[in-house]
This record gives structure tokens, sequence and C-alpha cells, in this order.
């Protein structure tokens, strides 16, 4: 079973998403994924235009009456997107999609619409900020919609826009409810790839006391997911430490080309899960998929 047959990519003609391009069109012939590039024409910010999420998946977005002049400007903007995709996924099944409105509401409801396996998500460095924010677009995505997201801070890793040469894949888990969705991704990956795997636990301060059995949990349960005859080459690594900090440092000293972690849905929204995943994104020296 491949892992992403869909994958969503918002593209807002910026040098980030130019720059994740390469690493979407890579996974997409990896899996023969079918890439739908996405852009919200959202000319006017303060305006409160765009898809409802109550509305019928049948039924289009209602059109959004525009003067002239504007009508023209989106036509453009249409243009622009498929010579963009025509461009950059040359020989891979593709579509393209402009929607009204808020890019982080467009972002959902195409969601909702296509039911991607991936939503490849370019985020922006915002200067000296850049350490207190990860942007209002991504933050928001991260945190209402349920599938998987990937990221990337800095300009996506190289070996992602090279198929077959992601080698090293460090997935953090916390040994929770939803560590098997993670754990399951990390290994279908590690399989298509032939990637090893390093299984990594930063443990809470009341779990820092039996190092071992966490260990051994979090290898049996990797072991359990692959089941018999698909065996992935993996070690384990738990640490006490800060867990952003803890996946920074073991993402270098692994030489990580992918880092698998989970974006703890079953939380509070607002919680220290979201600022530490935000960190992650942030800080980590290779794209972030968060589950």
């Amino acid at each position: 079973m491949q892992p992403f047959d869909r994958i969503l990519f918002p593209y807002d003609f910026s040098e980030a998403a130019d720059a994740m391009a390469p690493a979407v069109a890579a996974l997409a012939k990896k899996f023969d994924a079918i890439v739908t590039v996405l852009n919200a024409f959202n000319l006017v910010h303060d305006l409160d235009i765009g898809p409802r999420m109550a509305e019928p998946l049948e039924a289009p977005p209602e059109a959004v009456p525009y003067l002239p002049a504007i009508q023209e400007l989106r036509k453009e903007r249409e243009r622009g997107l498929e010579e963009f995709a025509h461009a950059r996924f040359q020989h891979i099944a593709h579509t393209t999609l402009t929607v009204d409105g808020d890019p982080a509401r467009a972002i959902e409801w195409a969601v909702k619409c296509e039911s991607p396996d991936l939503v490849a998500l370019p985020t922006r460095g915002l200067g000296r900020f850049r350490r207190m924010l990860l942007g209002s677009v991504a933050a928001k995505v991260l945190h209402d919609i349920d599938c998987p997201v990937l990221t990337s801070a800095h300009q996506p890793h190289a070996a992602l826009a090279a198929s077959g040469e992601c080698r090293s894949i460090l997935c953090a888990v916390r040994l929770d409810a939803e560590s098997e969705a993670t754990l399951r991704l990390a290994a279908q990956l590690a399989r298509a790839y032939g990637a090893h795997v390093c299984l990594l636990h930063v443990a809470a301060e009341d779990e820092r006391g039996d190092r071992e059995a966490s260990a051994a949990a979090l290898d049996r349960a990797f072991r359990e997911i692959q089941g018999v005859g698909a065996a992935v080459d993996c070690h384990v690594r738990i640490l006490a430490a800060d867990w952003p900090e803890g996946i920074r440092q073991t993402a270098i000293d692994e030489a990580a080309d992918l880092v698998i972690v989970g974006r703890g849905h079953a939380r509070a929204s607002v919680s220290r899960v979201w600022s530490h995943l935000y960190t992650v994104i942030r800080e980590s020296p290779c794209p972030v998929i968060s589950v």
C-alpha cells in the first residue's frame, strides 16, 4: 500500500513554494501520486470571502462578483498557475485549482474536497520574528486539518528532491494513542526508500526513570506495525531533553533526510504540544512530516 496517492500542493508564487516544488514532484513520481496545485486568490485580505466548510462537496464555491479588471487578474493568476504546474509536473498526473478567499480556509476546503494523503505546505521565513512565528497560514492548517503535512522552514533538503535518496528517517513519538499513525507512516516510507529509521522518544519528567522499558515498548510497537516479513532497519533512542531540541539534535546526529512527528490532535488546542511542533518545524535541519 502506497502512503501517498494524492498530494495537495498550495502554491502562492513565492520563492518558498518554488523551492518546494522539486520535492513535491519527486514524491509524486516515487509514489505515482496525483498532485493538485492550489492557489488562493485573496486579493482583498479583509473581505470575508471563500468556501464555507458547511457547503456540500458536490457544489463548487459561489462565484465572487469581481469587477471586470479583477476578473481579468484572476484569469491571469489561473493561467500562471497552469503554466507553473505544466512546467514543474511534466509527466506527472496533476490538476490546478484556484479558490477565492483566505489561504488557510481555501486549503482546508480543498482537503475536504480532494481528500489528499499529504499536504505539501511551503513555509516562509519571517525575518527576525521567525523564531517566534511559524506563519499564520501554516499554523492554522497544521491545527485544523487531519491529514499528514509536509513542511520545511528552510529550503527542502536535496535528498527529497531526488527519488530514492531518502536514506535516514527520524520518527519522533510520544508513546501515546497517536503514535501508531506516526510509526505506520515511518515504516511505509522506510520500506519505499530502503531507509534506516531512528525511533526517538524524548521522555517527559515522569517517564525518565525507565528508559529500557520505554525503548522496548517503542521497538515492539514498530515491529508490530511493520508486520511479518516486512522488517525495516531501525534503532531506538530515548532522550531526557527538551522535545524540540532533542529532535533537532538527533536529526543532525542521524543525518536525517526526513523527520516524522505527531501533531497532538487528541490534545487541547492550546497546549505546549503545538508550540513544540512549531519549534520542531522551524528548527529542523530537514523537512518534517507531521501526522
